[in-house]
């Protein structure tokens, strides 16, 4: 009955781990390093799980199909992770993540025009709760480490939000993908279109692509790059679009936004500074979204 809702916590979890790992990486590593060699190998494991899980390759579907399953993955690989790994390396994943939970209003807004999905007086009142929740974070966050933290924090928040609403226009793109072909086959052509998006940036900027992987020699980064992968692009998205076959899209959003609780204990284990402000920030903004789609 709830199979949907236990989809989306799932990818709620997995996205979680894949961000940890995603900032641990970043202390070292640029966004474009990471972007770059995380869809190298996102999609071979997608191709791996479309044989698996649907046993042909997506072909045989309308050239628009194609399209917005490229243009989905252009915007949600490649546009979103931009900004969102960029707000990871400057102020973190759970803070990133709380940030990130203004996606599930943005989605639902959108929701509202492309799909007719309305809005009631509860779901408005969820969306402030979470707005709330995320201004809690900014403010417990704010002037923690001195000035070069808030400048830092300030990087993070504009990157984030531009995450959010980008990952929003992808997912609502998915959405309209998904009434012609599988959750799996999507996101396999979605991961296509953020790779080819990757590489065209790449020659735009004059990278040299060889580059992006010499760190990677370390086996350390290595066997993180993977399972942020496995657990990210491969397992957490495709679990977010099969929910979103069974429930709505904004439900599907609320429901993987509460990765920044997962993240919680994670800053507690590596003995991360955290205030009690941006705890009850994270936990606001996670209950916002809850309400926001009851």
């Amino acid at each position: 009955m709830f199979q949907g809702q236990l989809m989306a916590l799932a990818a709620a979890l997995s996205c979680a781990l894949s961000s940890s790992l995603y900032n641990r990486m970043g202390e070292r590593l640029t966004s474009d390093m990471i972007g770059y060699v995380r869809m190298f190998l996102a999609v071979p494991m997608g191709l791996v799980m479309v044989l698996v899980f649907e046993g042909s390759l997506p072909l045989g579907y309308s050239p628009q199909t194609y399209l917005v399953s490229f243009a989905s993955g252009f915007i949600g690989f490649f546009l979103c992770d931009y900004y969102m790994f960029k707000a990871i390396v400057a102020m973190g994943a759970r803070e990133t993540s709380v940030i990130m939970t203004l996606n599930p209003a943005i989605t639902a807004f959108l929701s509202l025009f492309l799909f007719s999905e309305t809005l009631t007086s509860a779901q408005v009142f969820g969306m402030m709760i979470t707005l709330s929740g995320v201004l809690l974070m900014v403010l417990g966050e704010k002037g923690k480490n001195g000035k070069e933290n808030d400048k830092e924090l300030k990087t993070g928040i504009i990157c984030a939000f531009l995450g959010a609403v980008l990952q929003s226009v992808s997912d609502v793109t998915a959405k309209a993908a998904l009434s012609d072909i599988p959750s799996v086959s999507t996101n396999m052509l979605r991961l296509l279109g953020g790779l080819a998006a990757w590489i065209v940036f790449g020659f735009i900027k004059r990278n040299d692509l060889s580059r992006q992987f010499v760190t990677f020699r370390d086996w350390r980064y290595s066997i993180m790059m993977v399972f942020s992968v496995i657990l990210g692009p491969v397992l957490g998205v495709t679990l977010t679009l099969g929910a979103m076959e069974m429930i709505p899209a904004g439900v599907v959003r609320s429901l993987s936004q509460t990765s920044p609780v997962f993240l919680i204990p994670i800053d507690i284990i590596r003995k991360k500074k955290i205030s009690a402000l941006s705890i009850l920030g994270t936990l606001v903004s996670v209950a916002g979204v809850i309400i926001l789609f009851l």
